[in-house]
């Protein structure tokens, strides 16, 4: 079989896995996000897609693809993405936050690093080409990667080392007739989760600083006599990353991330849904996964359905005060550590929303009972801070990229983070 090349399109991406969604920054263009699950599929009825070009542009919620690569030890499995996926029926694979197995040694993570991969460059082919790929695709990739503080430690070199080793062969089977990518990493940087959101932060530039302290303002945080220019200048900070899965702490001192000093909780937004799911599965409300919790959270409720949604918010608001206070109690701990130089603490990640008007106050306390009443909280919205991660790892890809590297570095996490610090201005 000939092979064909995605002409004028290498791919530059910035994948924030989490455990809830994966953000994707690709060659610059807006963040979206997919859900950071698939559905399992042994058995299928093989529905083929009669509107090409509507599955294509919707292909992040019709995927069904085959995947051969290190990153994947089954082979060949088929998994349904996004809305298909999780309207199927069939067995959810998700990360599990309560067992805390690595991403680095999860399929699921080569899953949506090569299903989003693979998506994307299908929707490109078919704005170039108007038609589906007859042959085999090859796509060049610079990507940067995250992983919970504690995983980095452990697993960084081994994480990257999976992508820059070996073939990966992506097989969509959406059509006729399948349509199949082989991707050929040139770099792979990985980062700790917290890290690359501060990165993505101060590439925002004065303008998102300046706003960000207006909404400290609107929360009661009055931040007087604080610039945005102060914020950006700031060299001794920490960071609070709410994900779904775990909450990060990443440290800066003297303008440079601490991996010594930072720290991971084992436990994140997502640990509030299943302790609740679990609680409400004995007062006879079944969920089977944390997104589905979420999904009814969102809706308005029906008459029919009042008692029950009001049962679920009272049951979720018990167990993220809870959470709230576990937060607060491991920010106690790293204040002791490292308080004395903080000049600001910033608050982020898709949990964040959710836990303000609890864990803001809270936060506001402990600084101010370590007499740091100058240190400003700023609290960011998850509508925006949730995709700093990305928009920070994206960058470093991009700096790496335009270095035209081809090898991975004997120290990665080093070049990566000189990578990222410069493009971060």
């Amino acid at each position: 079989m000939s092979q064909k090349i995605l002409q004028g399109r290498k791919i530059v991406a910035g994948l924030d896995i989490g455990n809830g969604y994966t953000k994707c920054s690709i060659n610059g263009e807006k963040v979206f996000a997919i859900p950071s699950s698939v559905a399992h599929v042994t058995h299928t009825h093989d529905m083929k897609a009669a509107d090409i070009g509507g599955t294509v542009l919707d292909i992040f919620n019709e995927m069904d693809a085959r995947f051969d690569s290190p990153t994947v030890k089954s082979v060949n499995t088929r998994r349904f993405f996004g809305n298909r996926g999780l309207m199927s029926g069939k067995p959810m694979q998700e990360y599990d936050v309560i067992a805390h197995v690595s991403k680095a040694d999860n399929d699921l993570s080569g899953i949506l690093a090569l299903g989003t991969l693979a998506g994307r460059s299908l929707q490109y082919w078919y704005e170039d080409n108007g038609t589906l790929p007859d042959d085999m695709v090859n796509v060049q990739v610079d990507m940067a990667l995250a992983l919970p503080i504690s995983e980095y430690r452990k697993h960084r070199y081994a994480y990257a080392k999976a992508f820059l080793e070996g073939d990966h062969y992506v097989t969509l089977e959406n059509f006729d007739k399948p349509v199949r990518f082989r991707f050929l990493f040139d770099s792979v940087h990985v980062f700790a989760e917290g890290e690359s959101a501060q990165y993505g932060m101060l590439s925002r530039g004065e303008d998102f600083m300046t706003a960000m302290l207006e909404d400290m303002r609107k929360l009661g945080d009055p931040v007087e006599g604080i610039t945005a220019a102060d914020v950006m200048r700031a060299k001794n900070t920490i960071g609070i990353d709410i994900g779904e899965g775990t909450t990060n702490f990443p440290v800066f001192q003297s303008g440079r991330f601490n991996p010594d000093a930072s720290m991971t909780c084992p436990n994140g937004y997502g640990s509030i849904l299943t302790r609740s799911m679990d609680r409400l599965r004995d007062d006879g409300y079944s969920f089977s996964t944390r997104k589905l919790v979420t999904e009814f959270l969102i809706q308005e409720p029906t008459p029919m359905k009042k008692a029950m949604y009001n049962k679920v918010s009272q049951v979720i608001a018990e167990e993220s005060m809870a959470f709230a206070e576990e937060v607060n109690i491991e920010f106690v701990k790293l204040l002791n550590r490292v308080g004395t130089t903080n000049e600001a603490v910033f608050v982020y990640g898709g949990g964040a929303t959710e836990l303000q008007s609890i864990l803001h106050p809270m936060l506001m306390d402990t600084v101010r009972s370590f007499g740091q009443d100058g240190v400003p909280v700023l609290y960011m919205d998850s509508r925006y801070s949730r995709l700093l991660n990305s928009v920070g790892l994206y960058e470093a890809a991009r700096v790496a990229s335009e270095k035209s590297q081809t090898a991975v570095p004997k120290k990665p996490e080093v070049n990566a983070r000189s990578l990222a610090m410069k493009a971060a201005g």
